[in-house]
């Protein structure tokens, strides 16, 4: 007798079509890490690589995949050591697009160690993430 009703149920049960839905294009933007001039043997490497997979992260967050091309915007990081004989890092984080910086944030860290360093910068990629993505998906 159940079987006899799901059958029936089954019968008049109307069967929509699968919505159409158009998938969204792909966002894209580049992070380019320039930690060359940094004194300490072995940091600028190991602090790129932190702050590459910082960004990267934060692209994936904002839903924008890695790897724009000419015409899509960049997150450019700079690290450099403080001037002088000051301990710490001078850092900028800056979006590019164009060939004109859009958007940027500049920082000292003073004592600062290099995983403060990376949290400060990854702070700043937050801050500049809504324009990112906006910029990543056409807008001005």
């Amino acid at each position: 007798m159940l079987h006899a009703i799901l059958v029936i149920l089954a019968a008049f049960t109307p069967t929509l079509p699968a919505p159409s839905v158009a998938p969204a294009p792909v966002v894209r933007a580049s992070v380019v890490v320039e930690t060359g001039t940094l004194r300490e043997a072995g940091a600028g490497p190991a602090i790129a690589l932190r702050v590459h997979s910082s960004a990267t992260a934060l692209l994936r967050a904002a839903l924008i995949a890695e790897g724009g091309g000419p015409n899509d915007p960049v997150v450019a990081v700079t690290v450099r050591s403080l001037p002088g004989e000051a301990i710490g890092y001078s850092s900028t984080v800056a979006v590019l697009h164009a060939g004109r910086s859009l958007a940027f944030r500049r920082q000292r860290c003073s004592l600062c160690t290099e995983g403060e360093l990376v949290a400060r910068v990854e702070r700043s990629l937050a801050r500049l993430a809504p324009r990112l993505r906006s910029l990543a998906a056409g807008g001005a």
